[in-house]
């Protein structure tokens, strides 16, 4: 069917730039006749038809889903929808849809349908996990900053007086006492590390972004890490194509990739290889740390970011949640790929553009 112009021109009347709305917006007539306005409709509705073309509502939706049976109640009601939240599936994707509703009706006043909007609200029981992901950092950060202050203090002291007899047994010669010591400054030093992390994580950090060489960045963890490998009987590779300027924050950018590195290595204890290799994408630089573990298994790929969640024996479970932190506040995303053998990490950070 041809399309109506009419229709087009009273949605752009309500709305004039219809494309450029971030909702799908399409016309149902009272016969269930549908004429999408914008591409994004045809995406939540499942449908290739052009926009500004007629088609039965019937050639997207089955008749005895729950998607139609809204839409057409709504017709045969003839009353305008506000914020109505739907369950919505397309395409094999469930999500959750906002609908607002705008009768049409011709220069008598006769009734010919609605102009629709739909907004895609994503998965509410996804959003609902990142919230209380959210929550329980954000409750771990009150605590961490209540008590960071009131551990570092007696910290601070035990350290000195440790780093005082240290000076002591060395003079006189006390290598039994030395070894004793120099284990809690160690132990000491796990303590505050900790402490470190939880502070991090429990509140916004400031990024310091300069034009910064991912080359050397990528080259300072080979070189730091390649004793270990060698320990340990891995191969290691570093492969840096040609990339554009990144403007980040070095150290913590570093910080990250040296946290998914270390992992890598300790996750191969037989031996195995690890890849690291940057490159250019599309608007994006890429860099994938990769090894041939033995993989995460599925079940625990929805953990792998929550604090305190660790598979190893010795570990806060704090690396990757900082890693995840240091990314995202970069704009960027970290992927992850592990089908039963190996793993991947993949950071993708926005190039800068001068």
């Amino acid at each position: 069917m041809q399309p109506d112009v009419g229709v087009v021109h009273g949605l752009q009347d309500l709305f004039p730039s219809v494309e450029s709305l971030n909702s799908g917006a399409f016309f149902l007539s009272k016969a269930l006749q549908m004429t999408l306005h914008n591409q994004l409709a045809g995406r939540l509705l499942n449908t290739v038809t052009p926009v500004g073309q007629t088609f039965p509502l019937a050639a997207c939706l089955p008749v005895h889903s729950e998607e139609y049976q809204v839409l057409q109640q709504m017709m045969a009601s003839g009353k305008e929808y506000r914020d109505f939240i739907v369950n919505w599936e397309a395409d094999g994707r469930a999500r959750h849809v906002l609908i607002d509703s705008f009768t049409k009706s011709d220069a008598q006043g006769l009734f010919l349908g609605m102009n629709v909007l739909m907004k895609d609200l994503g998965n509410f029981a996804v959003l609902e996990q990142k919230m209380q992901k959210t929550d329980k950092l954000a409750t771990m950060g009150k605590v961490a900053a209540g008590v960071a202050h009131e551990i570092r203090n007696p910290l601070t002291t035990i350290k000195g007086f440790l780093q005082m007899f240290e000076r002591r047994f060395t003079d006189e010669g006390r290598v039994d006492e030395l070894a004793y010591t120099e284990v809690m400054l160690s132990d000491l030093g796990r303590v505050e590390a900790l402490i470190t992390d939880l502070l991090f994580l429990s509140k916004p950090q400031r990024i310091e972004k300069s034009v910064c060489s991912l080359r050397t960045t990528l080259e300072d963890i080979h070189r730091s890490v390649a004793p270990e490998a060698a320990k340990r009987g891995i191969d290691l590779h570093l492969m840096v194509r040609q990339l554009p300027t990144l403007l980040a924050d070095g150290p913590l950018l570093k910080q990250a990739i040296y946290n998914v590195v270390k992992n890598a290595l300790e996750a191969m204890e037989g031996g195995g290889t690890l890849g690291i290799h940057a490159y250019p994408i599309s608007g994006s630089i890429q860099i994938d740390v990769s090894d041939t573990g033995p993989g995460i298994p599925y079940y625990l790929m929805d953990k792998i970011y929550d604090a305190f969640f660790t598979t190893k024996d010795q570990g806060a479970g704090l690396g990757l949640p900082i890693c995840q932190r240091i990314v995202g506040d970069h704009g960027g995303e970290i992927r992850i790929s592990s089908k039963g053998f190996g793993t991947t990490f993949s950071f993708l950070l926005p190039r800068f553009e001068s």
